[in-house]
């Protein structure tokens, strides 16, 4: 909670005002403080998530994981845990309490009530953050102006020869590590205020359509992929989608009974079915991402094994089915008093 605690405090136009001197002169001007007051905690959020995932990614080599795919997973999973901690539930619980402290503090008793009363306001800051990442997120994904500053900046100061400025070039891979979280982020959030707050769920099918026809140009005619998992990222998404619909389910509880509605108690049945849901899927299908068939793992060579043969490598000889034929065993004893009869001459 500390970051974004931190990046909320320091963001505010107030303390812009009061520690950094020069930027009076715009703050004051009144369409300038118009949109900051709106969007600037936002940005600023979105920028400092944009930053993590690089050091998420340093620690998750640093605990001597070996394979590429594992680190990018390894590195997806805490930042799926830090955004939805720290943004969703820092927001909300946060901006809650924080918000109704004083009264809190003169009616201790009316805490329960004032949180049930208090939920709401604070999808006003989760609408314009979908809508920042639907209209800023997706400009700057197909416009590419990031990746093209980086690059001068790698061509100007860091390469020195054609190979390097080649290397600088590069589109790199599709992003799992910060793509996946960020998306599964913005389905909790329409999840959780799908009730209190239903205009979001048109911004929301939005965000997923458009995103799937970018998604699906980018990874085509884009960006080339620097490493094979096998379908290994899906168990990993399953997993986190499954945990969103469980914190929709539990806050939707807990929301529903403070409010007093007489059918809050029917959202229990539904928590254990999700937890027994994501279990059973664990057992069934896990092992199918976890260890790669031979003919995945073949597919692109260019002498094909013998899949029956491997697979039959495997089988104790008593469980075969396929005897051998008399002919067979005739010839086998033939040569086999041959070979005796010559060694004894």
């Amino acid at each position: 909670m500390i970051p974004i605690a931190a990046i909320s405090a320091v963001t505010t136009l107030e303390n812009l005002r009061k520690y950094l001197h020069f930027l009076r002169v715009v703050i004051d001007q009144k369409v300038v403080k118009t949109v900051l007051e709106a969007y600037l905690p936002q940005l600023a959020l979105i920028i400092f998530l944009a930053l993590l995932p690089a050091l998420l990614l340093f620690l998750s080599k640093a605990e001597g994981i070996p394979s590429q795919g594992h680190v990018i997973r390894a590195a997806s999973g805490k930042y799926f845990y830090f955004i939805v901690f720290n943004v969703f539930l820092g927001v909300t619980i946060g901006g809650t309490l924080f918000g109704s402290l004083r009264k809190i503090i003169d009616k201790p008793k009316e805490i329960v009530n004032l949180l049930a009363y208090s939920l709401p306001p604070n999808a006003t800051f989760f609408f314009t953050y979908v809508a920042l990442k639907f209209f800023v997120g997706y400009g700057l994904e197909l416009s590419r102006v990031v990746p093209l500053v980086i690059f001068h900046l790698k061509k100007k100061y860091l390469c020195k020869t054609e190979a390097e400025v080649k290397e600088a070039w590069a589109p790199g891979d599709f992003g799992f590590a910060t793509r996946v979280p960020n998306d599964i982020l913005i389905l909790t959030i329409v999840f959780c205020y799908s009730v209190i707050s239903p205009i979001i769920i048109p911004f929301g099918a939005v965000y997923f359509g458009l995103g799937w026809l970018i998604a699906r140009n980018q990874a085509l005619n884009v960006y080339v992929p620097s490493y094979e998992s096998y379908g290994r990222m899906w168990p990993h998404m399953h997993s986190r989608i499954l945990a969103s619909l469980i914190i929709f389910q539990v806050l939707m509880f807990g929301y529903l009974g403070l409010k007093k509605f007489v059918y809050a108690p029917l959202m229990l049945p539904l928590i254990i079915i999700s937890f027994v849901f994501g279990y059973t899927s664990n057992k069934r299908f896990y092992n199918s991402f976890f260890y790669t068939p031979l003919e995945t793992v073949y597919k692109d060579k260019k002498e094909i094994p013998n899949l029956e043969a491997a697979y039959t490598a495997y089988i104790p000889p008593s469980l075969k089915s396929d005897k051998p034929d008399d002919g067979d065993d005739v010839e086998d004893s033939h040569a086999h008093a041959n070979a005796s009869i010559s060694t004894s001459a």
